[in-house]
């Protein structure tokens, strides 16, 4: 059997996540860079950029996505980004537009 390297670091996201939940530890709703900024920017009415230029290998995870505001109809992310199948989730769910830049 062989498995994508997307599915790869989504498994490995995913168990990493529960691990920290499990030892209580929470995961905020958007990823700060080094520096400890927020790296959610641009918030301007429709659309959100998730600025992940900080990160090696840039994944978009459930915790990103949940408490983002009603008017925002498009995310937008580094063409590289890894989807988590929880963000998915989320996307389809508020119908959401997802745009790789």
């Amino acid at each position: 059997m062989e498995i994508s390297v997307e599915q790869l670091v989504e498994t490995i996201v995913r168990q990493v996540l529960a691990e920290l939940a499990q030892r209580g530890v929470q995961v905020g709703p958007s990823v700060t860079n080094a520096a400890g900024r927020q790296a959610v920017r641009g918030q301007t009415g429709t659309s959100l950029e998730i600025d992940m230029s900080k990160f090696r290998t840039p994944v978009l995870t459930e915790n990103q996505l949940i408490n983002i505001g009603a008017k925002v109809s498009t995310i937008i992310v580094p063409c590289s980004t890894v989807v988590t199948p929880g963000a998915w989730d989320i996307i389809k769910a508020k119908q959401l537009s997802l745009v790789r830049k």
